[in-house]
């Protein structure tokens, strides 16, 4: 099984969306426990590989305004941003 790494200041985003809006925390927390259980490139939340400047990331949705963009390898599921659509990344 593959662990969560919060890379940057996306530990201190995801706990502030916790305070801020928890279906929206709701929401996230399922979708990662979702992709630690199995192919984080499947399953809910529109999963798709990222293009252009972002190759190597993908992204799923966790509503229609707000995306995880991550990257994992077999140990690990890298977290880069939680928030906004990843055209302001």
């Amino acid at each position: 099984m593959r662990s969560l790494v919060f890379e940057g200041n996306t530990w201190q985003i995801y706990e502030e969306l916790r305070q801020r809006d928890r279906k929206l925390h709701t929401s996230l927390r399922k979708l990662l426990k979702e992709m630690l259980r199995s192919d984080p490139s499947s399953g809910s939340g529109k999963p798709e590989p990222l293009k252009h400047n972002l190759t190597g990331l993908h992204s799923h949705r966790i509503s229609q305004r707000d995306r995880v963009i991550y990257k994992y390898d077999s140990e690990y599921i890298y977290i880069f941003a939680i928030g906004g659509h990843y055209d302001q990344f």
